[in-house]
């Protein structure tokens, strides 16, 4: 009989404790709620990038943001990835986060955004590892569909925030933000522990998981970049603030559908389906290098919608829970670094050129990895 990995033997010799009807829909209610958070979190700052431009002038620095964001993000990812426990963790998280949106608001500078960024990030870290896991163990028999139906969430989240911020002032936004947040805690209270978490006797296996955390970094980085400069190219070529706001909102809706629409087809062939997505993602990125269709950009967010869950669970397959922190260390540096270094182009005529070359990166690995899959 083959022997299981140890990661997969010590999950099973663990039993899970049994968790009422009425506390699982609860605490799945509050998880999707933290995932639908953490989809508005990542899609705020590209939403709101016109009226902070506008209100800070020369004291604006989204660069700034982002670095200080990754910085939050790593300590909140650090802290769950080190403790097996939950409560009072994931409650800790949505409070800090609405104390970050708070603090923003109160502000009547940039400074208080950015202290809000360290506080936003470091809630957020331990909200995309918790929620994702708690879904997971309440619901064994039936986990796929509900990730899959989580990661929905996230992109209704992102969804929501250039459609709030198209209505109401950014502030009156992010208060909002920060009631959703801190209603939520009442609904991740007592949440069960980690299981079959035994962080020091797992080894990281970084040679087969190399791959995988190099396209999952570059994904989400080229994603959240997408989310926040396509509106700075799309006003450079002339296109209305209400259009531009419908169409950053179109972007995550497009994600959003590809969940939905892409998952179960992905699941059967995924990393062969992963060249495929990245293709025509690719597609759709290079004909927006011709100005008359730069209106098509959103259109490529559609292909990426299944990337996040089916790099997650082909490394979980290939690595174990060991690799599932550094994939989430990888996710949020390429999600916060990337669009900093695509900040640094001084004409927004060149964001498209970037847009493409980090989509064909993402392509040829994919195909690397189908190759390997294959051998």
């Amino acid at each position: 009989m083959k022997c299981l990995p140890q990661w997969v033997a010590t999950t099973a010799s663990q039993q899970i404790p049994t968790v009422s009807k009425l506390n699982k829909l609860r605490l799945t209610i509050g998880s999707f709620l933290g995932l639908f958070l953490h989809g508005q979190i990542v899609a705020l700052p590209g939403a709101v990038f016109p009226q902070w431009q506008a209100e800070f002038g020369d004291e604006f620095c989204l660069g700034c943001f982002y670095n200080l964001f990754l910085l939050g993000s790593l300590i909140g990812i650090s802290l769950a990835s080190r403790s097996r426990q939950r409560h009072p963790l994931i409650a800790l998280s949505l409070s800090i986060i609405g104390i970050a949106f708070l603090m923003s608001v109160s502000y009547p500078n940039f400074n208080g955004i950015l202290v809000g960024a360290v506080l936003s990030g470091s809630g957020d870290g331990i909200l995309c590892l918790q929620c994702n896991s708690l879904v997971g163990e309440l619901h064994p028999k039936r986990r796929v569909k509900l990730l899959n139906w989580a990661n929905a969430t996230f992109g209704l989240g992102a969804i929501s925030a250039p459609l709030l911020d198209s209505l109401l002032p950014w502030r009156t936004v992010f208060a909002l933000c920060a009631i959703l947040a801190l209603v939520s805690v009442a609904l991740v209270w007592q949440a069960p522990a980690v299981q079959g978490f035994v962080p020091k006797a797992d080894k990281m296996p970084w040679r087969r998981a190399a791959i995988f955390l190099l396209l999952i970094m570059l994904y989400t980085g080229l994603e959240s970049a997408l989310g926040t400069w396509s509106s700075s190219y799309l006003l450079y070529r002339g296109v209305s603030v209400t259009l531009t706001g419908t169409l950053l909102s179109l972007y995550w809706s497009c994600i959003t559908l590809g969940k939905i629409t892409l998952g179960g087809w992905v699941g059967k062939q995924p990393a062969k389906s992963l060249s495929f997505l990245l293709g025509g993602s690719l597609v759709f990125l290079t004909l927006t290098l011709i100005p008359q269709l730069a209106l098509l950009l959103p259109l490529a967010a559609f292909f990426y919608g299944p990337l996040f869950a089916t790099l997650f669970a082909l490394l979980q397959e290939s690595c174990g829970h060991v690799a599932l922190t550094y994939f989430l260390y990888a996710a949020y540096i390429g999600k916060t670094a990337i669009p900093v270094i695509f900040g640094w182009l001084n004409n927004p005529a060149y964001l498209p050129y970037g847009f493409v070359v980090v989509a064909l990166i993402l392509y040829l690995l994919s195909l690397q990895l189908n190759l390997r899959t294959k051998n």
